[in-house]
């Protein structure tokens, strides 16, 4: 518990990347959607329409902690009539004849780096998933960082992992604005991670950090490779490398308190935080993650021929943009 205090402390003066300038950049130069900067109570809030919702922070499975000094109105948002979704790490006060949706089902999970590499080897990560490390660490891969120059070898195993899991992918255009997306005048940068087993790449991740968080929001291993366990291989170098860049916290992403992930991260010494989903403009919401239609469609999008799955992703993930 002292440890998600600590987190939580430092968490509320992150700057999410997200919430940008860059990232507003990034998505528009990507997708066609209505986009809307709305200024709320002093926090300048982009807001992206795909026909039916608009939400913050697209893509990204979280936003930023907002400062609103009085609680939140009708008024604030009248010039949408759609239902809203707003993705916060904070409880927000609403107006009573506000109506609104509280959805509290999903927690991302941070792990404190400050310790440094021996101490989060040692006193972080559970035995079970260092002895999964060292299992990978067997093949002897070799990992490179870098940005436009490795996409070609990540878009290979996030789109073709993604497929075998029955998730669309984004565009390989998307990946490569992000990496170029993030300019020197940009408190964020962004990279890829990629591993490799005799010059192959067969296991990546999309990074973005800055001095206080690493987050990887787009990350896959070839399924073939996962009985050699060198997704937790991946894990661990990511932690190599921003405890290299004395970056203090690894944002590990969200996941349902139930869902086998979750498990997984906590694994890592990992502490889950709370993320708040308010829904405006809505009387209902029906989270269909576990529907019977989803697993059906999850289950003919695997095999699709990649080709076709790349073509066809793009398509309708951009318009998932919780």
């Amino acid at each position: 518990m002292y440890v998600l205090i600590i987190n939580l402390k430092i968490m509320k003066q992150w700057y999410k990347f997200a919430e940008g300038k860059h990232w507003k950049n990034i998505v528009a130069k990507t997708y066609s959607l209505d986009i809307k900067t709305l200024n709320i109570q002093g926090n300048e809030i982009n807001l992206y329409g795909n026909g039916s919702l608009f939400s913050n922070s697209p893509y990204i499975t979280d936003g930023g902690v907002f400062k609103f000094e009085k609680p939140l109105s009708k008024d604030d948002f009248k010039d949408i009539n759609k239902p809203i979704l707003i993705k916060t790490r904070d409880k927000i006060n609403i107006s009573e004849n506000f109506n609104h949706i509280l959805i509290k089902d999903y927690f991302t999970y941070l792990l404190d780096l400050s310790g440094g590499e021996d101490f989060v080897w040692n006193k972080k990560v559970k035995s079970k998933t260092r002895n999964q490390v060292r299992k990978g660490e067997k093949l002897n891969y070799t990992v490179k960082t870098g940005k436009a120059e490795l996409l070609d070898d990540f878009y290979k195993v996030i789109s073709t992992a993604w497929r075998d899991l029955g998730t669309p992918t984004h565009s390989k255009d998307f990946y490569r604005n992000i990496v170029e997306g993030f300019t020197e005048d940009s408190l964020y940068k962004a990279e890829f991670i990629i591993m490799y087993l005799d010059h192959k790449p067969v296991s990546a991740a999309c990074l973005i950090y800055d001095d206080h968080a690493i987050h990887h929001p787009y990350a896959a291993t070839l399924k073939e490779y996962n009985k050699y366990s060198l997704n937790n291989a991946l894990y661990w170098n990511i932690i190599k490398f921003a405890i290299g860049k004395k970056i203090p916290f690894f944002d590990l992403g969200r996941s349902r308190e139930d869902q086998g992930t979750a498990i997984y991260k906590i694994s890592w010494g990992a502490e889950p935080v709370q993320l708040y989903y308010y829904y405006f403009n809505k009387t209902h919401h029906k989270n269909d993650e576990d529907g019977k239609l989803i697993h059906f469609l999850i289950n003919m999008w695997k095999k699709l021929p990649l080709a076709l799955a790349n073509f066809m992703g793009p398509k309708l993930i951009y318009k998932v943009l919780k």
